[in-house]
């Protein structure tokens, strides 16, 4: 799919089943390295499990202390499995910085700090989630439901709301051409002909 995007091959580099920024990114990265899609998909997801440890230290540092927080940066640099998932090119690594992007911004948000930092973490978060991985759409809405009932339903809470419905309308588009369906993953298409009939 990297490989395609980088060719212009459009038709072969979206697929419903897969969020839409996986293929831009490593298509990008195919297109200006030019080395072949699966060294580009690796280095991206390598990239975005690097990324990760920032949320993971703030994290554990707003919950617990600071020397709790080195600790947990430790584990998350030696935890095997986030590690294999950037070492094979998969688009969890994005799923997982979008969780502790948004988690760290709930946690912000109950103490009050940042507010435009919080607001741009989450909607980060939530773009990640939505453009990366199509199944990450209820885990992505429950940390924005999380978001609302700490931050007391403010305007910074529809504007994430806002900014998430944006982030899943490429989505809804690749879904649409395969499926005849606006929705944002596939699998919603099978539950609403089942409902509906069709």
């Amino acid at each position: 799919m990297a490989e395609a995007f980088a060719a212009g091959e459009w038709a072969e580099a979206f697929h419903p089943r897969f969020g839409v920024g996986f293929p831009v990114l490593s298509g990008t990265c195919v297109f200006l390295s030019g080395c072949d899609g699966y060294a580009a998909c690796s280095a991206i997801a390598a990239l975005a499990w690097a990324l990760g440890a920032i949320p993971v230290f703030r994290l554990a540092s707003r919950v617990f202390d600071r020397r709790t927080a080195w600790f947990a940066l430790i584990l998350y640099a030696i935890c095997p499995q986030p590690y294999l998932w950037a070492l094979k090119g998969l688009r969890e690594p994005f799923k997982l910085l979008g969780v502790l992007l948004m988690a760290d911004g709930v946690v912000r948000s109950r103490d009050g700090s940042g507010r435009t930092a919080v607001l741009f973490e989450m909607c980060a978060g939530l773009a990640l989630m939505f453009l990366f991985k199509c199944d990450a759409i209820l885990l992505g809405g429950l940390l924005a439901l999380a978001f609302a009932f700490c931050d007391g339903w403010s305007r910074r809470t529809w504007m994430m709301a806002a900014s998430g419905a944006l982030a899943l309308q490429p989505m809804c588009f690749v879904v649409w051409e395969w499926t005849g369906w606006w929705l944002p993953a596939p699998h919603y298409v099978t539950i609403l002909e089942k409902v509906f009939g069709g």
